[in-house]
């Protein structure tokens, strides 16, 4: 490696290593699989045409006694998955959900008592590449090792902790490991 050279990160090798295997779009699909499964969040090119859609929170019941009925909040549901929602009112905030409309739903829903209404339609989305050259044997690998518990880079533990840290460069890491074999030797010889 060169001195301008910086070094490969975990995604660009898996992504490196995915095309060894299948074309570039199984490749560019298998990378965004696991990025969704690692962050949650999907990974939205600028190539892409999506557009962000809009809603409103509309409150047929007040549980809390704060928001009032009818339309309390206006929202957004944002490409990747991810939502913020501006709240109506005499003290307006706003907030973001990571886990976009299932977090909404959650947590202002109140059992029926607040839904989203969209204002904008939801455009048909392309359909994502499958990685059909992958073998089951590397496919079973990749899914194994996305499951695998990966302990906490500041305390080690591998359940839920209060730390806080994110665990995606552990998780790529261990994806990579159980990918080793394919990595080092070929598709042929990892068979």
């Amino acid at each position: 490696m060169h001195d301008t050279e910086r070094p490969m990160t975990s995604v660009e090798a898996l992504l490196q290593f995915a095309r060894a295997h299948v074309d570039d779009a199984a490749a560019q699909a298998l990378v965004d699989d696991a990025a969704r499964e690692l962050s949650g969040r999907t990974i939205v090119r600028p190539e892409q045409q999506l557009a962000p859609r809009r809603f409103v929170l509309r409150r047929h019941k007040d549980i809390s006694g704060i928001s009032g009925v009818g339309d309390v909040a206006d929202g957004v549901l944002w490409p990747d998955g991810t939502a913020s929602i501006r709240w109506r009112g005499e003290h307006p905030s706003v907030v973001f959900w990571d886990r976009g409309r299932v977090s909404v739903e959650m947590i202002h829903g109140h059992q029926g008592a607040t839904e989203i209404v969209w204002l904008d339609e939801d455009d048909e989305q392309p359909a994502t590449p499958t990685v059909a050259g992958a073998s089951l044997k590397l496919r079973r690998v990749l899914e194994h090792s996305l499951r695998r518990p990966v302990p906490c880079p500041e305390c080690s533990r591998t359940a839920p902790c209060s730390c806080g840290i994110e665990r995606t460069e552990p998780r790529l890491d261990a994806v990579l490991g159980a990918l080793a074999p394919w990595l080092n030797t070929g598709a042929g010889d990892a068979e």
